[in-house]
């Protein structure tokens, strides 16, 4: 299993940064790899919720959110994808700091293929997530603090 760690401070409240990562349906607005995200199950968000994420590289994935406590925490399994994944989880932690709000994310995954997953994870796949990780931060900052 893969580990990887993020954070960003964005200069808001935990209520707004709240505000976009719980609009599931939104992530295309500020996640500059998603062409589109659409919800898939009735009454929105909240535990449970599932989303259909279409990838701008052709690639698709479906989540489900596992943890849904209001400005403070948000998790995500992916339940099916085109991605060469067995096991997808991330967790978005929301703490306020001085007028500002820092989310930290930790991203846990397993990729398919056994011994040649895990050579493709080490010379391919941990370096572009976790670039796309950090461009999602920066999407997320600038569309929290730009509104």
């Amino acid at each position: 299993m893969t580990t990887l760690y993020n954070r960003v401070e964005i200069h808001a409240a935990p209520e707004k940064v709240w505000g976009a990562l719980a609009k599931l349906e939104a992530l295309q607005n500020y996640d500059p790899t998603i062409a589109k995200s659409e919800l898939e199950t009735e009454g929105g968000s909240g535990l449970g919720a599932s989303r259909r994420c279409a990838l701008k590289d052709g690639g698709w994935f479906r989540e489900r959110v596992t943890l849904w406590e209001p400005h403070r925490a948000l998790a995500f399994e992916l339940h099916d994808c085109s991605l060469p994944v067995r096991r997808l989880a991330h967790r978005y932690e929301l703490t306020e700091s001085g007028g500002h709000t820092t989310v930290e994310q930790r991203m846990d995954y397993d990729l398919k293929f056994g011994l040649f997953g895990v050579l493709l994870d080490l010379v391919l796949v941990r370096r572009r997530w976790d670039q796309g990780v950090k461009a999602f931060f920066l999407g997320l900052k600038g569309y929290v603090e730009g509104a």
